[in-house]
């Protein structure tokens, strides 16, 4: 009876700190009602949005040095590629 009560108490303890956290994170409730998949659909759809944001932004730079640099040699420019000692380079995988 007592072990019972006590694990009853500790899961309303545990809920009360979700419950604030979820508070915090979405005050307007807005995901509330959301299920698991919803909000996996909602993350996936975000992680798109901020992987085409990343590539308008890298063909916009290409596009503006191409203009201020005529005859630019392009060749190994990639936008998965980064700057390291003053080669561009595949990141480790560590990075990714």
């Amino acid at each position: 009876m007592i072990g019972e009560l006590t694990g009853k108490l500790e899961r309303l303890q545990v809920t009360g700190v979700v419950e604030d956290r979820e508070k915090e994170l979405d005050p307007q409730g807005e995901y509330a009602s959301s299920s698991r998949a919803d909000l996996l659909a909602k993350i996936q759809e975000l992680e798109s949005n901020m992987v085409a944001a990343a590539a308008f932004s890298f063909n916009n730079a290409v596009a503006q040095l191409r203009i201020l640099n005529p005859g630019l040699n392009e060749e190994g420019l990639d936008e998965e590629k980064e700057v390291r000692d003053g080669a561009i380079v595949t990141p480790p995988d560590d990075d990714v």
